[in-house]
């Protein structure tokens, strides 16, 4: 079978996606209260991880800034999920998509801020402590949980207003009364990222447009942020497909393969992409 695919922008802008987790584990732990971000918050020191003065990805170089005091930004936000549950951030912590947390360029490891849905006005407070992983021009990545509650369907370009928020100015009930707790180490490293090496996920083609946007809002219900839908040839017919991609290690892959097995998703395969 030969596939060529043709991605259609109006296709995806079309649906309406709901991140409401809808089976297993999942719905359990999406419905996040703000909970979460009380017992994280503290009067905490700079991180030795993820604050060089500068830094540069992709040939582009940021420079972190040494206070997080007077900086507020509006842009866009986008999030990622399951694809990255488990692996370790810039800030040398375990990404939790359950967590209120988020990734920035250039606030310092650890910082908080309040993050604002331009769109409903809904807003939270996210610890930042990751510089990515960015595929986009987005301001912010906020975490599964933090996109969820902010009510942001989007995988990207969600508008927001980032306001950082000083130590000194964190609201007294999200203060910490303790240290914070030691981030327990990883099973193994993260492998590095080879962006010439893509892989996909594919979990299903269907002939019914409806049946795969079906299974790409289940998908994105659960955390998997990278869910996308194709329309592909096949015997001269066109088909939908929905796959998860991409995927530059070993890591990203068993996370998506463990998510899609624990929703009762086991009819999967995964291509190499070019």
């Amino acid at each position: 079978m030969t596939i060529n695919w043709r991605f259609s922008g109006a296709l995806l802008a079309s649906m309406t996606i709901s991140l409401v987790a809808c089976s297993g584990n999942s719905a359990k732990k999406s419905d996040v209260d703000t909970a979460q971000v009380h017992n994280q918050v503290s009067t905490e020191a700079r991180s030795e991880c993820g604050n060089d003065p500068a830094y540069t990805i992709d040939g582009k170089t940021y420079q972190v800034l040494d206070s997080v005091t007077g900086y507020s930004e509006r842009g866009t936000a986008a999030w990622y999920g399951a694809e990255y549950q488990g692996t370790e951030t810039a800030g040398c912590e375990v990404f939790d998509m359950y967590g209120y947390s988020a990734a920035h360029r250039t606030l310092p490891l650890p910082s908080f801020a309040k993050v604002t849905n331009q769109q409903n006005g809904k807003h939270i407070i996210v610890r930042i402590n990751d510089r990515g992983p960015f595929e986009s021009g987005d301001l912010i990545q906020l975490s599964f949980a933090a996109a969820n509650a902010l009510g942001i369907k989007a995988k990207t370009g969600a508008p927001v207003e980032v306001a950082a928020i000083p130590p000194e100015q964190l609201p007294p009930e999200l203060k910490a009364d303790s240290k914070p707790k030691a981030v327990a180490p990883l099973v193994k490293p993260t492998e590095p990222v080879d962006k010439s090496k893509p892989y996909y996920v594919i979990a299903g083609t269907w002939p019914d447009r409806n049946a795969s946007l079906d299974m790409f809002v289940r998908l994105t219900s659960v955390g998997l942020a990278k869910t996308e839908m194709a329309t592909a040839q096949q015997n001269g017919r066109e088909m939908y497909q929905v796959r998860v991609g991409p995927l530059y290690n070993q890591d990203q892959i068993d996370n998506v393969k463990d998510i899609l097995e624990s929703n009762g998703l086991a009819n999967f395969k995964v291509v190499a992409g070019k």
